[in-house]
């Protein structure tokens, strides 16, 4: 960051300051303010301003601004740290790439199509890289606000987690295709992620009313045994906002949610997808448990309808 401030405040310099500047050429002009528009990219890159195609294009096109002198050197500083950043913004997107890999979220799913930047003309390559490392990462961070990662309820007991079970109304193993977080009537059930209700309303294979939510992908959420409904079917939600209220409808033995996450309509484990850690320790608690016949179990008898 020092570099960046650094590197700006010469750009400024070698313009504006001393009789120099009253002496320079219209072609050292340009080059001065192609330097600043290369710190402007710079600068909004680091900062998580917002980029237009204008500062982009200008800030690309071209090759070295100066050969010698000041400006070079300040070119010079604008190239390290460009590439450092570049670096950096590389090292981030293969993290969030492997994150969403343990998920079983392929990084192509959430981050679509689309190619490196292409300026007209000849193109400076280190700032070429640059916004192709920063529109990788910013398109795959975009798309993953689509991916499931808060947490349903603020604060419930886990009474049954995803997997083969002994059904509560049953007796005998069954698949539970989601988990039961349980809590008093009433409490406020959240959106996990970004998306648009595609189902608001009583479902009769079990899981009484129920929410589904399309966060596009093939990515869906479904919040079961709710005793009230805030949402309407078409509606867009955003991750955190109230949906429902627990409740017990449907095929439950006591107030809970049913929770899932599934993916192109395939049932997957909730609890990877969420960031708190509450939930994993609670999973480990209750490890040693033999059958989860307790109250606030329940949920479709075989997690497809």
């Amino acid at each position: 960051m020092a570099l960046v401030a650094w590197s700006g405040y010469a750009a400024a310099q070698v313009v504006t300051s001393g009789p120099q500047a009253l002496s320079l050429s219209d072609a050292t002009e340009a080059r001065a303010r192609k330097l600043e528009q290369r710190q402007a990219l710079i600068e909004a890159i680091v900062t998580g301003q917002a980029i237009d195609e204008a500062t982009v294009a200008a800030a690309t096109a071209g090759g070295h601004a100066a050969d010698s002198g000041p400006l070079a050197r300040v070119e010079e500083a604008q190239h390290a740290q460009a590439a450092l950043i570049a670096r950096a913004l590389d090292a981030r997107y293969q993290n969030t790439a492997a994150e969403l890999r343990k998920l079983g979220v392929a990084p192509s799913r959430v981050a679509g199509v689309g190619g490196p930047f292409e300026a007209v003309g000849k193109a400076d390559p280190t700032f070429k890289q640059l916004f192709t490392s920063w529109k990788k990462l910013d398109t795959l961070q975009d798309g993953a606000i689509a991916v499931p990662s808060d947490k349903p309820v603020k604060t419930a007991a886990f009474t049954s987690g995803y997997g083969v079970r002994s059904d509560p109304f049953q007796g005998r193993a069954a698949m539970h295709a989601g988990i039961d977080l349980a809590g008093a009537v009433g409490t406020p059930i959240y959106a996990t992620a970004d998306g648009v209700i595609t189902d608001a309303g009583y479902n009769s294979g079990g899981y009484g009313n129920l929410i589904k939510i399309n966060h596009g992908r093939g990515i869906e959420t479904r919040y079961g045994h709710l005793s009230k409904m805030s949402v309407y079917r078409g509606q867009r939600v955003q991750r955190g906002e109230m949906i429902g209220r627990m409740g017990s409808t449907g095929r439950s033995t006591g107030s809970h949610l049913h929770y899932e996450v599934r993916i192109d309509g395939r049932a997957v484990n909730p609890v990877p997808f969420m960031k708190s850690t509450d939930y994993l320790v609670a999973m480990r608690r209750n490890s040693t448990v033999a059958p989860m016949d307790t109250v606030a179990l329940g949920g479709p008898s075989g997690g497809r309808r």
